[in-house]
């Protein structure tokens, strides 16, 4: 009998220990989640931003840039790099931006199917692309998504947004900028994290939604409603997407 308690006893202690073990064990895999956790929401992305702001039209595409700014700097991440007329944005400034660290490169400005252009002249060309590491960039421009973007795709950036015919500037009315505020909706949900090709979804359904209310909707009587309509109409069918569609930028 006292052999048999003494087994009793040892069997206790055993489980007592293994309890412990156990105990121990998931107290470190808590502690493991949560660092791995504030280790996932410390690291965010980075992001520059090239806006020459060199005639009147591409100063209000500046301020398209100043509200995306805002937006993705609200998600927690960081602008590293804004160049603009004051850096100046000559090709030797936008060229250091664009091949960059940073994870996205967004422009808002003047371009064609080539080239960006600051005063009409080239600051980055297809022809002539510096190199660059995979990256995503976003270029409001005219006519870029036409050559440069593939260009710039097949010289190692992994993605590229843009568009295949002139981007319509219309002036804010009622403190409303109709075009920008497409643009820019459709460009924050980068800052949490969605794909590039979310993005240029987004700012395809907010082009067509803008048709519907320059037509009979809540901006039909804009005094630029007849050429928002079809501005609006035009740009949601010639936003592209280069490059890798499953790309997020913004970590």
């Amino acid at each position: 009998r006292r052999v048999q308690w003494l087994r009793l006893d040892w069997v206790w202690s055993l489980c007592e220990q293994l309890a412990g073990w156990l105990r121990q064990g998931r107290r470190r895999l808590r502690q493991a989640r949560f660092f791995r956790g504030l280790e996932a929401s410390d690291t965010m992305g980075t992001f520059t931003v090239i806006r020459p702001a060199d005639d009147t039209d591409a100063q209000q595409a500046s301020d398209w840039a100043d509200a995306l700014i805002a937006r993705l700097t609200a998600d927690g991440h960081t602008k590293v790099t804004d160049v603009d007329s004051a850096t100046p944005a000559d090709t030797v400034n936008v060229e250091n931006a664009y091949k960059g660290t940073a994870d996205l490169v967004c422009y808002f400005g003047h371009g064609d199917e080539d080239n960006w252009l600051t005063n009409s002249s080239p600051t980055l060309s297809g022809s002539a692309l510096p190199p660059c590491g995979a990256k995503a960039v976003v270029s409001v421009a005219c006519k870029t998504g036409c050559k440069l973007g593939p260009a710039a795709v097949t010289s190692g950036v992994d993605s590229w947004l843009g568009f295949t015919i002139k981007v319509a500037i219309i002036k804010p009315y009622l403190n409303v900028d109709t075009i920008g505020e497409a643009i820019v909706e459709g460009l924050e949900g980068l800052g949490k994290r969605h794909w590039m090709q979310d993005a240029r979804d987004n700012i395809e359904a907010n082009f067509d939604a803008l048709v519907n209310h320059y037509d009979t909707g809540k901006y039909s009587g804009h005094p630029a409603a007849e050429f928002g309509y079809y501005a609006a109409l035009a740009l949601r069918d010639h936003v592209v997407l280069h490059g890798r569609s499953s790309c997020k930028p913004l970590p």
